[in-house]
């Protein structure tokens, strides 16, 4: 597996990648063009928010290459306005802290966002300030109270609670302190309020106590959101680009194929939710981890093999899908030539390389991403940083991956100039894009191309499934740039 670290740096990178250009700069937004961050306290059987993901478990990190994400008083995405600040100091232990944030909270209920989300940080300042979390103390926990112009007092208490360090990658969530300081953001998410259709917010303040205190600091509150974006879509594909498309409408569809491996667990079935379609199901069994191994090498339909290709597939994953112990791997193409590119045969830019499919542990939670399993590519190329693949997630937030349903996947690969560090990976979900990098070496000779489709689903590793579970596959295509 990828290095931690390296591939922590490649999510964000990934992230920032996927926004426009100008959503990095220092300019004032509209309302409509802040939408919510996907993030989660985490405890500790989920990962949540740490210094690099908003959500460790959906591998959704952070919208820009630095810890934390958050709209100033100014409107502007990173700004260094806050909404309300306080000077702490050790004369401020075990009381309560108080900023007053009548005008964003009145702000957040006017807009669609799901909650209540603020970030506090202390980037200036020397000092730590530790509060009491909810996990420590519910008469202590962080609450906002809430004051409406029909005169109801309204008490809403953290619903999520969490800070973000910058000294460790994990997540912090069942902690009993919330700290704030140079390096530490905390975030917090509370209930909007429900009111009556001519009743508004008059007075909101946030309330913290503090628990510990080492030197002075300013502690400022920010709207914990982010600049919205559009992702970009694929387009159909034109007949004179599909060169090989396989729907499993004949009975002897393996016939088509190049060879599939003798020990595929694999029937041809009616198409789950789509009447008069067939397609492959596929067997995960806790006997052994290989699912399916089917082979398409490229020279069959093409007079040579390319070196841009586009793989289409539909999938859907049965309600008795449950990936654990680190996942393993989906289709996806490769130049392996049964050289390099698998099982541990690192990629030296000559003798092979890979790009297929990645599937992480399926998430346990109370939210949208409950029972939906983050997808990646796990690719072998020479700058991986290790003897295996390294794991590269997309980005899970519009089209988290459920039991269920039908989604379209497509991955696009285009070899780099030997010499050059230009090759492309890109992946998109129901036609939005969800992952992009164009600066891959994955050879250092001409002599090496994209070989094959390679629809291997793996469990592992080396970790067999924990249960019997499916999932389908229809209506696969390769189609040219």
């Amino acid at each position: 597996m990828l290095n931690r670290n390296w591939r922590i740096k490649l999510a964000s990178w990934v992230t920032l990648c996927l926004l426009p250009c100008n959503m990095v700069l220092a300019t004032a937004l509209a309302t409509e063009q802040i939408i919510a961050i996907d993030w989660h306290e985490g405890d500790k059987q989920l990962s949540g928010a740490s210094r690099n993901y908003s959500y460790a478990a959906a591998y959704i990190n952070w919208p820009d290459d630095q810890m934390g994400a958050w709209i100033d008083k100014n409107m502007q995405f990173l700004g260094e306005q806050p909404f309300a600040r306080q000077q702490i100091s050790r004369a401020h232990i075990g009381k309560t802290v108080n900023w007053p944030l009548t005008d964003l909270i009145s702000h957040i209920i006017s807009t669609e966002h799901p909650a209540i989300d603020v970030i506090l940080h202390s980037k200036a300042s020397q000092g730590t300030s530790h509060f009491y979390s909810k996990e420590a103390d519910s008469s202590k926990a962080p609450r906002l109270m809430l004051t409406t112009s029909l005169g109801n007092r309204i008490t809403s208490i953290a619903i999520m609670d969490t800070y973000l360090d910058s000294s460790t990658f994990r997540s912090l969530g069942h902690s009993k302190t919330l700290r704030a300081s140079a390096h530490n953001l905390t975030l917090l998410r509370f209930n909007k309020p429900k009111l009556l259709a001519n009743e508004y917010i008059v007075n909101a303040e946030l309330q913290l106590t503090l628990s510990k205190q080492f030197g002075a600091s300013d502690i400022g509150v920010f709207w914990l959101a982010q600049p919205a974006s559009t992702p970009a879509r694929l387009a159909e594909f034109k007949p004179e680009q599909i060169i090989f498309n396989e729907d499993f409408a004949n009975r002897n569809w393996a016939s088509n194929w190049s060879s599939l491996d003798r020990r595929s667990r694999v029937e041809r079935v009616a198409a789950p939710t789509r009447p008069n379609n067939y397609a492959l199901k596929v067997e995960f069994n806790p006997e052994q981890n290989l699912a399916l191994n089917l082979v398409l090498l490229l020279k069959s339909v093409l007079a040579e093999e390319p070196q841009a290709l586009y793989f289409q597939y539909d999938l859907f994953l049965a309600d008795n899908w449950l990936a654990t112990k680190g996942g393993g791997k989906f289709p996806g193409l490769a130049g392996t030539y049964n050289k390099a590119g698998w099982g541990g045969r690192s990629a030296d830019g000559t003798n092979g390389w890979s790009a297929r499919g990645q599937f992480a542990d399926t998430i346990r939670s109370d939210d949208k991403f409950n029972h939906s399993t983050p997808l990646g590519f796990y690719a072998y190329y020479p700058d991986n940083g290790q003897n295996h693949g390294a794991v590269m997630y997309w980005h899970s937030s519009n089209n988290p991956i459920v039991p269920g349903k039908w989604y379209r996947i497509t991955q696009f690969v285009k070899l780099n100039t030997p010499g050059q560090q230009n090759g492309i990976l890109r992946a998109w979900v129901n036609q939005q894009a969800v992952f992009e990098r164009t600066n891959i070496r994955f050879r250092d000779t001409t002599d090496l191309k994209i070989e094959r489709l390679w629809l291997n689903f793996y469990h592992g590793g080396t970790a067999k499934p924990v249960q019997l579970m499916e999932l389908y596959i229809d209506n696969i295509i390769l189609a040219t740039e």
